[in-house]
């Protein structure tokens, strides 16, 4: 079982942390965070949602529901890690060598193209990859220590893209090696002019770091003489002055070391003991010192030292813990977290279908030792996280649970930011759990005509509302299932309210034109908040469609998230009742 964190769209309406970067906080465990969120893609599916089919009714795999839009771009990389033969003389022109323009081939049927074939002559490199700034950059004369910084940086981004296109397969390895090696050695030409002429800390820092940079990157394209350089530089610059350059020199020794480790030419203990030098740094800890303590503690595991690795990854997400920087915070208590028991054990409670470990009591206990073991904001944010997908999957009882130990850790927090954002999703999940047992104040919300909701209309009545968006495929998905339940019990005393958080009207006028509802569709009164932002959505924290509640004759809210057939088993229990 694998725990880590994405930057993810999430279903909160303000799910995120506006630090350096923006953070989302997601676990990645067979359990994806659900529900139509204000940016429209972010649904819960009858997939996702927890919800378990009766015996005979379709499973949730074979529900469809709408793909949520990516905020990342679909990668390019080929399918296939084989080259495609360019020589291929069907896609050539009579001419010879040229390429059949794809534009003047327009398919009758209207069917797309197939792209253009390329240009070039086989055997040659493409003429794309050929101006890229990895094949042309040159070092020349840059101007003083200013110009050779701005070298550096250059030569850094053109290694970075030089690897991306050898990942996707546009290079061939010996044209990755050739170039890899010519930055490399620009690399340590200028961080060696820069050595010279450097004056200011950052000046010396930049050179130091850049000759570390340059010989691991020889290194890494196994040129011995750079690795044993690099051994000897790492060792010497462990102790510069600039605690930047000291922690760069210590990762660098440290994954060379886990090398020797994984090779039998160094113990296990000399691992741990340089991987606590690092930590003791505090504060000044980075990205480079965690992925190689994170290479440490997998090697570790990796020669079955199962004690070792887990007492390095509990040391590490120590150090981590309060990191200037919530996404290496985070990644250290990934580290350790999955390799920690209680875990799993209160995963595996809290998604169980076993009727004995429903009981809120016993899944408190879990959590609570799960807290005990890592005292950390950071498990916290994992259980605010995972009591959404609790909660959704129509188990509010346990999700509180959860949500109050998370509570206890937000005063930890030292970033304002994830501070902030832990406080406002318990506060919101609060919101909403906390309308069981109350009525509900519909007075807000007008039809799409404009009229006042007519409450006398609901009074004495089991009455079912329902919060969607037209977009919301989930949404849509429940509307047959709300159907069945208003033809059976519809005169019997129940009714059905749809409160649609559309920020388009003419979305949701259209939608009713082509798609007769057995039900009142109500909207905000108040033009300036629509969608999300509905007083009566945010007044009980709704940060996910479909959102369904059911209020009892009584008129308070007698249950929430009831999705599929479970609505009408909920109905006929609140008809029943006097």
């Amino acid at each position: 079982m694998l725990l880590s964190f994405h930057r993810i769209q999430s279903c909160s309406t303000h799910n995120r942390l506006p630090t350096a970067q923006l953070v989302s906080l997601a676990i990645v465990l067979g359990v994806p965070l659900m529900g139509c969120g204000p940016s429209e893609p972010q649904e819960i599916s009858a997939a996702t949602s927890g919800y378990k089919p009766k015996d005979g009714e379709p499973k949730s795999s074979e529900l469809k529901s709408s793909e949520p839009k990516s905020s990342e771009p679909k990668s390019s990389e080929p399918k296939s890690s084989e080259p495609k033969d360019i020589s291929d003389k069907s896609t050539l022109a009579a001419g010879g060598g040229t390429a059949v323009d794809s534009k003047s081939a327009v398919s009758s049927e209207g069917i797309p193209n197939a792209p253009a074939v390329p240009t070039f002559q086989p055997g040659k490199l493409d003429p794309k990859i050929a101006s890229k700034q990895y094949m042309t950059l040159e070092l020349g004369n840059p101007n003083g220590a200013k110009g050779l910084m701005e070298f550096l940086n250059t030569s850094s981004r053109a290694a970075m893209e030089l690897l991306a296109d050898g990942r996707k397969k546009l290079l061939t390895k010996d044209v990755m090696l050739e170039r890899g090696m010519v930055l490399s050695r620009m690399k340590l030409e200028a961080s060696e002019r820069l050595e010279k002429l450097a004056a200011t800390a950052d000046e010396k820092a930049a050179a130091a770091a850049g000759k570390l940079e340059a010989y691991s990157q020889m290194a890494s394209f196994g040129d011995v003489a750079a690795s044993d350089s690099l051994r000897e530089l790492s060792q010497q610059e462990m102790k510069n002055a600039d605690k930047r350059v000291a922690q760069l020199a210590k990762s660098i020794s440290l994954s060379l070391l886990v090398s020797d480790y994984e090779s039998g030419t160094a113990k296990s203990e000399e691992l741990i003991n340089l991987a606590k030098m690092i930590l003791s740094d505090g504060k000044d800890l980075s990205s480079a010192n965690l992925n190689a303590m994170s290479q440490a503690v997998e090697m570790l595991s990796k020669r079955s030292e199962e004690d070792a690795a887990l007492l390095l990854a509990k040391n590490v997400e120590e150090g981590f813990r309060d990191n200037a920087e919530p996404q290496l915070a985070l990644g250290a208590w990934d580290l350790y977290a999955r390799r920690v028991p209680e875990t799993n054990e209160t995963m595996a409670l809290i998604q169980s279908d076993s009727p004995e470990d429903q009981d809120p009591a016993k899944a408190r206990a879990a959590i609570d030792a799960l807290m005990a073991k890592i005292p950390s904001p950071w498990t916290a944010f994992f259980l605010v996280q995972m009591a959404i997908k609790v909660e959704y999957s129509g188990r509010p009882l346990i999700a509180k649970e959860m949500v109050e130990v998370a509570k206890t850790q937000i005063d930890n927090l030292k970033d304002p930011d994830a501070k902030e954002e832990l406080d406002r999703n318990c506060k919101q999940f609060m919101s909403r759990v906390g309308i069981l047992n109350k009525p509900m104040n519909l007075s807000e919300l007008v039809d799409t005509s404009g009229k006042p909701v007519d409450l006398g209309r609901y009074k004495g009545k089991v009455v079912l509302v329902d919060f969607w968006a037209t977009w919301c495929g989930p949404c849509l998905q429940e509307i047959p299932n709300i159907e069945d339940a208003i033809q059976a019990h519809g005169k019997d005393g129940f009714e059905v309210i749809g409160v649609n958080l559309d920020e388009d009207r003419t979305k949701l006028d259209s939608f009713l034109k082509s798609k007769k509802l057995l039900w009142s569709t109500y909207v905000s009164s108040k033009p300036d908040a629509i969608g999300f932002e509905t007083p009566l959505a945010k007044e009980i924290g709704i940060s996910a469609i479909p959102f369904i509640a059911i209020i009892g004759k009584d008129g308070n809210v007698a249950g929430i998230h009831v999705r599929g057939r479970k609505i009408i088993d909920k109905i006929v229990e609140l008809l029943a009742k006097e």
